[in-house]
């Protein structure tokens, strides 16, 4: 049971409709942090892994249910954007085998 929650909102992009995920009030700016990562890591043609730019944010947040709302941000940031007419399509540079 979550104690104290918080809806939080995850805008419309790309053509697909924004979402509301309930989640701790202490968490929903982990939560934005997350949705705001994901933005510029799909917008840098220079981007790499996408799993290395989650893990290098996430883990400067402190608490365990911090780090799980900025992955929410991050991945249904993500998903929005497969989701989209833009899916693969997306400006990252692809990452070439070593």
């Amino acid at each position: 049971m979550m104690r104290r929650a918080v809806r939080c909102q995850l805008p419309g992009h790309d053509d697909q409709p924004g979402a509301e995920i309930d989640l701790p009030v202490k968490c929903q700016s982990s939560f934005t942090q997350g949705v705001a990562c994901a933005n510029a890591w799909l917008d840098d043609r220079n981007a790499g892994w996408l799993w290395a730019g989650l893990i290098a944010e996430r883990d400067c947040l402190p608490r365990a249910i911090q780090r799980r709302a900025f992955e929410i941000g991050f991945l249904s940031r993500v998903h929005q954007r497969l989701c989209s007419p833009r899916g693969g399509g997306h400006l990252t540079r692809r990452v070439r085998d070593p």
